[in-house]
């Protein structure tokens, strides 16, 4: 610890290659230099030591959400809760990860409280749809994909408002945590979900003739369609029907999506630092 208040009582220096190696040294010691770092920018006064002391810290917390993410996609991407979590990091480094667990928890039981196995698979996500949408009020529209704040799965916990993506995920996790076989669809051009037949059925007499039952809009309040209106909507927006636009999608391929959709929300909003980062973590799911 000596070492690094050494190295960052040298911050101060205005040369740009002294800075650069200190800069580099502070950066190999990783997370555990955050703190110290806060610290002294707290206690300087002076503004090319903060900033430079921003710029680390933004560099440390970056190096280590990519690390986050890379661990997280390559062992499986199981958890999406998991993967969207750290990808709030990106916007919020200092996410209260207890606080959206618990918030979430408690969405998650108010569903739970209404289920039970007598239901149909429509009259689940009747209920989903029901406590989401009328009781908790969580809303949002396609047009809030371009808006970077509606991204996060904290923001869209606390303020009930997101946008296709963050309600669609958040939708599928709480689906997930339930056991209700709903997954996400990469729908070029949309996103949405849809509910699985469960293995069991496979093993029947009279075998379905796809994997999935009927597909969910969650950004519609949980509006359920069929196939053949995906295929009219692909028709209508001139789009070559592919089959990942009708079957389940992997998490990786998820928060893919998710990335790829914040990075075109930043680049709109001028901010070209930020999409060059999303660009980064993007190269994750190749």
């Amino acid at each position: 610890m000596d070492h690094l208040n050494t190295l960052i009582r040298l911050l101060d220096d205005p040369d740009h290659e002294a800075f650069t190696q200190v800069s580099n040294e502070i950066l190999t010691l990783g997370m555990p230099a955050v703190a110290p770092l806060e610290d002294a920018w707290f206690q300087t006064s002076d503004l090319l030591t903060r900033y430079r002391i921003e710029e680390i810290v933004h560099n440390i917390q970056f190096e280590n959400l990519y690390s986050e993410m890379s661990v997280w996609a390559a062992s499986g991407a199981h958890d999406l809760l998991r993967g969207f979590i750290i990808a709030t990091k990106l916007q919020y480094p200092n996410l209260d990860e207890e606080k959206v667990v618990g918030d979430l928890n408690k969405l998650i039981r108010s569903v739970w409280l209404e289920l039970n196995e007598n239901l149909t698979s429509l009259e689940k996500v009747k209920v989903l749809n029901h406590v989401l949408f009328n009781v908790n009020e969580i809303n949002g529209t396609v047009a809030d994909n371009n808006v970077p704040d509606y991204f996060f799965l904290n923001t869209l916990l606390q303020t009930k408002h997101g946008n296709a993506l963050s309600i669609g995920i958040l939708y599928i996790i709480i689906a997930e945590k339930l056991g209700l076989p709903i997954k996400g669809v990469d729908l070029t051009g949309n996103f949405i979900a849809c509910y699985t037949h469960l293995a069991s059925d496979f093993d029947k007499i009279i075998k379905p003739l796809s994997v999935v039952k009927f597909y969910i809009n969650p950004i519609a309040i949980g509006a359920v369609f069929t196939r053949k209106e995906i295929v009219l909507y692909l028709e209508k927006a001139g789009i070559e029907p592919t089959e990942n636009c009708f079957a389940p999608a992997t998490n990786s391929t998820i928060m893919k999506r998710w990335c790829t959709y914040l990075m075109q929300a930043y680049s709109d909003n001028g901010m070209q630092a930020k999409a060059k980062e999303l660009k980064s973590i993007i190269g994750i799911f190749n």
